[in-house]
């Protein structure tokens, strides 16, 4: 295999080794040294050269590729056939470059112009809704990736440019994954600082690889958006991490980093609470992608246990919401559980308006209620029955048989309570009859409290009142 010294004497000389006709007449970036430009890297290095005006990134292997040729002849075809805006065109050339009389393959892919990931940052710490726009962008990149089945399986700040329009470019496909060649061997796991701890126990290419550092990218951009001095304080420009570090996985919640972002703002809370549960998670291949925990907020209940109401009367109210980050609802009630009810007593505000704050979008529901002023009552009035004539009572008492009493007339009051029992005075009492029993005084008395009692009782009042008397002239 050849050396790196060997590489860059081909590189010097591409008139004589340099076997791609599409690159015949290409000429390579050289350095004030007169060496020529180069990235080196743990497998490959990277040139830059010209031809007819374009710029391509030329990539030359400095250890042995082995099984991997087919490889990357598959991640080329796919995409290609792909064609999203966040690759460069990439070609893999058998034969490529004739090194210390051997030809190895190489490939091409077109330079991308943009600043690094890292000094994109760094320009706008100023420009925080910049920021928030290039975590938008990263999102939108990110589910792309995976509606194409795609995992670029070492995302990082070394490995993402940004233009000066704000469009993302990926580069560096060794560690790519597509349906293809998912399950076999890989063989770049990423930095530390991106990826899950059991990323590097051994493991086969997946199209899950992305889910963790995706969340890590994520996060610290709308971090440093929030907080701008974190990027001084993390010293991110001089190191390989943005934000996180592999130790902070450890013990997360006890992080300096974590107390940092704790409380910045409802997303933040948002997305930590999603890394925990990331790094309680077995292993990384278990992992969903963290934009399903940031569904569009549902209100599925939110109700009323009256429509109509007297004004001051006492409401239920009962609601359900998922997927808020918060929930609100007016009138006094402010913020509230996902779920629950209260007990209210509408005064002047007659709708109820739940709100449900999500992670990108928020959801209003408004609830109507008709309340009706509280009624007066002034006076009610009730004619009170005249009784014009004679109205005949019979009586049955054993005690005294064939006893008939007749009313004449009532005095000028009648209460009645209720318990449904008549207090009546009488003016004048007339017996049509006596039974011969009545021999004595005392048996009269004794025979008139008797009566007295008997016609007190509400049925016998009730034939009054329904003018239904036992007449008896």
């Amino acid at each position: 295999m050849a050396n790196k010294q060997d590489i860059l004497t081909a590189i010097k000389n591409l008139d004589l080794f340099l076997k791609v006709p599409a690159l015949k007449g290409a000429k390579a970036r050289i350095n004030k040294n007169g060496n020529p430009f180069v990235y080196v890297g743990g497998f490959n290095m990277v040139f830059q050269l010209t031809h007819k005006s374009k710029k391509w990134a030329f990539r030359v292997w400095h250890v042995p590729m082995g099984e991997n040729e087919e490889r990357y002849l598959k991640i080329s075809k796919y995409l290609t056939s792909k064609k999203l805006p966040y690759f460069a065109e990439f070609i893999y050339d058998e034969k490529g470059l004739l090194i210390n009389g051997e030809l190895v393959d190489t490939i091409r892919m077109e330079w991308l112009d943009g600043m690094l990931f890292k000094e994109y940052i760094e320009k706008n710490l100023a420009n925080p809704s910049l920021l928030v726009s290039l975590a938008d962008s990263f999102l939108k990149m990110c589910q792309d990736l995976r509606d194409n089945h795609i995992s670029h399986g070492d995302l990082q700040e070394g490995n993402i440019l940004v233009t000066e329009k704000g469009d993302i470019k990926l580069v560096d496909y060794d560690s790519i994954c597509i349906p293809e060649i998912e399950g076999q061997k890989e063989f770049v796991t990423g930095l530390k600082g991106y990826q899950h701890p059991t990323r590097f126990k051994g493991g086969r290419a997946t199209l899950k690889a992305d889910y963790f550092s995706e969340l890590i990218i994520y996060l610290s951009i709308l971090g440093i958006a929030e907080k701008q001095d974190l990027w001084e304080k993390y010293q991110v420009k001089d190191t390989q991490y943005l934000l996180f570090s592999e130790t902070d996985f450890e013990d997360l919640e006890n992080s300096n980093i974590y107390k940092d972002l704790s409380g910045l703002s409802l997303k933040t809370d948002k997305l930590l609470d999603i890394l925990i549960e990331y790094l309680k998670t077995a292993n990384y291949t278990e992992l969903k992608p963290f934009a399903l925990y940031l569904a569009p907020p549902v209100i599925t209940t939110f109700t009323s246990d009256k429509e109509v109401l007297i004004q001051g009367s006492e409401i239920t109210l009962t609601w359900e919401v998922k997927n808020a980050l918060k929930v609100l609802i007016n009138n006094g009630v402010n913020e509230v559980e996902h779920f629950g009810s209260v007990v209210l007593k509408p005064q002047d505000k007659f709708e109820y308006v739940l709100t449900a704050i999500g992670f990108n979008e928020t959801v209003v529901e408004k609830l109507e209620l008709r309340v009706f002023p509280t009624p007066i009552i002034k006076s009610i009035q009730v004619p009170i029955p005249l009784f014009e004539k004679t109205t005949n009572l019979g009586v049955n008492l054993p005690e005294f048989p064939n006893i008939e009493l007749g009313i004449i007339n009532f005095s000028n009051n009648l209460n009645v309570n209720l318990n449904n029992t008549v207090t009546s005075s009488f003016e004048e009492i007339k017996f049509n009859s006596l039974d011969k029993n009545f021999s004595s005084l005392n048996e009269k008395k004794s025979g008139l409290n008797k009566i007295f009692k008997a016609v007190n009782n509400s049925k016998i009042i009730s034939k009054i009142f329904n003018n239904q008397p036992n007449e008896k002239n």
